[in-house]
């Protein structure tokens, strides 16, 4: 459960948005054609589906794509709540939305605004999502942890992965939008068995002022759950071994060996080098595979 001042920090956040007229904000990139194509390409086959956001704070992101996923002849039947921890957010947010929401009539879809604490373990919602979406939450979590150097891995980012683990289908992705070229907690996680990356073409809908000169990139995170995976086991994969030479990328097909090249494994370390290779692994875009 997040600390009273954090609930009361976020019901003042919201409070002054209110104040300043600013009841909506698109956290990051702006949602085109492109990122929801992406998003239901990675939706089970399912005619049925549960979607969860978390964190969904003042944006429309969540109601954007479900008004995609039930337009024209998809024939989805999407059920997707939009959840943030602020009380005050949501109720903006209805009351900002509502007209929107009710003009959409497809039978067996609907869409709701709803608080929700995602460091709270809430069984209601367990095993219960074909997706889960994330444009900003991980990032909190992953900056307020950044702050302590105590541990590798935060106990409240494990606790956020753990959540989300148990509120997935067997089959289900959690899909993580951020700036972060690097999630070292998100490619250690032992709940996904992978983890794939795509760059996001984030041209004319970048939601961060760019300094001169420089490019910003934003990434799209796309995670699969591990059955396997229990909370309670060791949730990050901390062992790392040096693989073999013959071991080949399963989205590239490069073996160990050629990602050496002419380098020796002496030369910077086995360590080095299994992570490397582990980066490597999770990362890889694949020989098929472009940026959206």
């Amino acid at each position: 459960m997040q600390k009273a001042s954090t609930l009361k920090f976020w019901d003042n956040f919201y409070i002054k948005e209110q104040e300043r007229d600013s009841n909506e904000k698109e956290w990051i990139v702006q949602p085109d054609q492109a990122i929801l194509d992406t998003i239901k390409d990675h939706l089970p086959s399912d005619e049925k589906q549960n979607i969860l956001e978390i964190g969904c704070g003042n944006s429309s992101f969540s109601l954007s794509l479900w008004e995609y996923l039930t337009s024209g002849n998809k024939g989805l039947r999407v059920t997707l709540n939009a959840t943030d921890v602020s009380k005050i957010c949501v109720e903006q947010n209805l009351l900002r939305d509502v007209n929107r929401i009710e003009s959409v009539e497809i039978s067996g879809s609907s869409f709701r605004y709803s608080v929700l604490d995602v460091l709270e373990l809430n069984k209601s919602l367990a095993q219960k999502h074909a997706m889960i979406l994330d444009k900003g939450c991980l990032d909190t979590f992953l900056f307020r942890s950044s702050q302590s150097k105590k541990e590798s891995h935060s106990p409240l980012v494990r606790t956020l992965l753990d959540n989300i683990h148990e509120w997935l289908q067997d089959d289900g992705k959690y899909i993580f939008i951020t700036p972060r070229s690097k999630l070292k907690s998100v490619r250690d996680y032992a709940g996904f068995s992978s983890v794939k990356r795509i760059i996001l073409d984030t041209s004319g809908h970048l939601e961060r002022k760019e300094k001169s000169g420089e490019h910003q990139f934003v990434f799209m995170y796309i995670c699969s759950k591990s059955p396997k995976y229990n909370i309670g086991m060791s949730p990050f994969r901390s062992e790392l071994t040096l693989p073999a030479g013959d071991d080949i990328c399963k989205k590239c097909g490069m073996s160990f060996n050629d990602f050496l090249g002419a380098e020796s494994v002496d030369g910077k370390g086995k360590k080095t080098w299994a992570r490397r290779w582990r980066g490597h692994s999770v990362h890889c875009r694949g020989i098929n595979e472009e940026a959206i």
